[in-house]
C-alpha cells in the first residue's frame, strides 16, 4: 500500500500503529491476548482497506468498509488461534532483526534470510512462549514505534515497506537502530519487572501449577 493512494488515511494507520507499538513494548506479554486481536485487526484492516481502495478504482467508502471487515477478520484469527498469533509475533521480530542488519550493512536483503529469519524466530516463540513472547513484544512494539514516529517526523520513507530501511541514510538509519534498541531493552526489563510473581498469582486465587499459563487466557480454559 502506497502513501499516496491514501493520504491522511494512511497517516492515521500508522500513527495508530505506533500507539500501539508502545503499549505492546512494555505490556505486551500480560495483554497478550487483547494485543493479538488489535494487531490482528491492523493488519486485516491495512490489507484488505488497501485492496478494497485498489479495486473500487479509489472509492474510500468501499475501502473503509473492506478494512473493517478484514479488520474483524484478522482479529478473530489471531485472537482465537493463539499459536498462530504467538508464531507471528516471533515471525515479526526475527524479520525486523535481519531487515536492520541488512540495512546497517548496506546491502540488499535477501528474501531467503529474511523469510528463513522469520520462521526461525517465530518457531523459538512458539516453543518457549514467554521469554520468547516478552523479548518480541519488547522490540516489536519498540520497532513499530520508532517507526511510525520516525515516518511522522519525516516521511521519507513508507514504514510498511518491507525494504524501507534501503531508502535511509546512514544517520537516520543508526539513530533509528539505536534508539530500537534502546527502547527494546528498556521495554523488556519493565515487563521483567512488572510481571506477577507466582507467589502474588497464586494469592489471586490462581491453581499453581508446574507450568506457565499462557497470558491473556480467559478464565475456564486452563
Amino acid at each position: 500500500m502506497s502513501m499516496e493512494i491514501h493520504g491522511e488515511m494512511y497517516d492515521y494507520y500508522i500513527m495508530a500503529g505506533a500507539a500501539i507499538g508502545l503499549i505492546e513494548c512494555f505490556f505486551g506479554y500480560r495483554i497478550l491476548r487483547f494485543l493479538l486481536g488489535v494487531l490482528g485487526f491492523i493488519a486485516g484492516a491495512v490489507i484488505f482497506g488497501s485492496m478494497g481502495y485498489e479495486l473500487s478504482g479509489g472509492s474510500e467508502l468501499i475501502s473503509i468498509a473492506a478494512g473493517i471487515a478484514g479488520g474483524l477478520a484478522g482479529a478473530f484469527i489471531t485472537y482465537t488461534l493463539y499459536i498462530v498469533g504467538v508464531f507471528a509475533i516471533g515471525a515479526a521480530l526475527g524479520f525486523m532483526t535481519a531487515s536492520y542488519v541488512f540495512g546497517i550493512l548496506n546491502a540488499d536483503p535477501m528474501t531467503i534470510v529474511l523469510i528463513a529469519s522469520a520462521v526461525i524466530v517465530g518457531l523459538l516463540a512458539a516453543v518457549l512462549q514467554k521469554p520468547m513472547l516478552i523479548l518480541a513484544t519488547a522490540f516489536g512494539g519498540a520497532y513499530a514505534a520508532v517507526a511510525g514516529i520516525s515516518y511522522m517526523i519525516s516521511k521519507n520513507f513508507d514504514p510498511l515497506d518491507p525494504e524501507f530501511l534501503n531508502s535511509l541514510g546512514e544517520d537516520q538509519l543508526y539513530r533509528m537502530a539505536i534508539i530500537w534498541f534502546g527502547l527494546g531493552v528498556f521495554g523488556f526489563v519493565v515487563q521483567l519487572m512488572t510481571l506477577p510473581r507466582k507467589g502474588e498469582a497464586a494469592g489471586e486465587g490462581e491453581e499453581a501449577s508446574g507450568e506457565d499459563e499462557a497470558p491473556g487466557e480467559p478464565e475456564g480454559e486452563d
